[in-house]
């Protein structure tokens, strides 16, 4: 049965980018009612940042040019590593369990907040990186949605396309580690438009993105 791995980045319970992701699940869940589903909110508790401990046991297996995810796995020597690298693996445990990555993502000052940068550093671990060679590694083959929420308008065309670092790190980082070879961005734009003065007369055109994002969310969400 498929799994389907559920994670939430935003600071705010109502948030757009939680909405989409939300939507998202829903569908799915209804069109795979024998599947699993996992969920995180890493902003709840948030996902600890990457420390020395963990530093010092990648170091390490990287070093010894460890690729067996098993012995990676027993890397950790001190206390301090065994609690650190603990953390690391309950993340990765999920992602490798998951057939679908749904990931709820707002943009926060041009790019990915740090809860999921946080994420990201846990699990990009040496045996999990895509093999030169044939570009292709333990976590290739899966499923990656990504609804991602921008307070103004970043898309291809905009006076504004250049200052997302979002979308351009995301390719590069979910590729590194093999989740890109399936990957769906769901756009939600201009959510400021609800709160900000000089950008209501913008709300429309939030509402008609939102609608688009829920819609495709839905539709994708059912294959």
């Amino acid at each position: 049965m498929p799994t389907l791995l559920h994670l939430d980045c935003s600071a705010r319970p109502e948030s757009v980018s939680r909405q989409i992701s939300a939507e998202f699940a829903a569908a799915w869940r209804a069109a795979h009612p024998d599947g699993t589903y996992i969920y995180r909110d890493l902003t709840a508790p948030p996902t600890p940042h990457v420390d020395a401990a963990q530093i010092e046991v990648v170091t390490r297996i990287e070093t010894a040019g460890t690729v067996d995810l098993d012995e990676a796995r027993q890397a950790a020597r001190t206390a301090a590593e065994r609690r650190s690298w603990q953390l690391s693996w309950e993340l990765i445990d999920e992602v490798l369990s998951c057939d679908v990555l749904l990931i709820g993502l707002p943009m926060y000052n041009f790019s990915v907040p740090s809860t999921f940068k946080a994420w990201f550093d846990r699990i990009a671990i040496p045996p999990l990186l895509v093999e030169a060679e044939s570009g292709k590694g333990p976590l290739s083959g899966r499923r990656t949605v990504v609804a991602t929420a921008c307070g103004g308008v970043y898309g291809p065309g905009s006076p504004r396309h250049g200052d997302d670092f979002m979308e351009p790190y995301l390719r590069v980082a979910l590729r590194m580690v093999g989740l890109a070879d399936d990957l769906l961005f769901l756009h939600a734009e201009m959510t400021k438009s609800g709160y900000v003065p000089w950008l209501t007369s913008y709300r429309r055109n939030a509402i008609a993105s939102l609608k688009q994002a829920v819609e495709r969310a839905r539709e994708v969400a059912r294959r």
